[in-house]
């Protein structure tokens, strides 16, 4: 993913820009969960039961996976991993809510 700051980050004069930039990075990340959180319904298309929602062995190699991403990018792969952990229990949950629905 680009990030196209507005202010670079060398170039940030005071708190100010930086508060700015911040802000603007979590924006774009709560919206790009937002998109995750549109495929993990779509997902639910595919699945026949809720062993296939909750995916034990998927949800356990996922957080694998971004725990090692985030100690490649210098950042603490086991609060990223935590992270994640409550983010994907959260999104597995209302996909549940979205397959029983779906039966109904």
């Amino acid at each position: 993913m680009n990030y196209n700051p507005i202010h670079l980050l060398k170039e940030c004069n005071g708190m100010s820009d930086i508060r700015a930039e911040i802000d603007r990075i979590d924006h774009l990340v709560i919206e790009l969960l937002s998109t995750r959180f549109e495929y993990v319904k779509e997902a639910s298309k595919f699945k026949k039961n809720t062993v296939d929602v909750q995916a034990k062995e998927r949800f356990d190699s996922m957080l694998e996976q971004r725990k090692l991403w985030a100690n490649e990018l210098g950042l603490d792969g086991n609060v990223i991993k935590e992270l994640y952990a409550n983010l994907v229990r959260y999104f597995i949950d209302e996909e549940l809510k979205h397959f029983q629905n779906r039966e109904k």
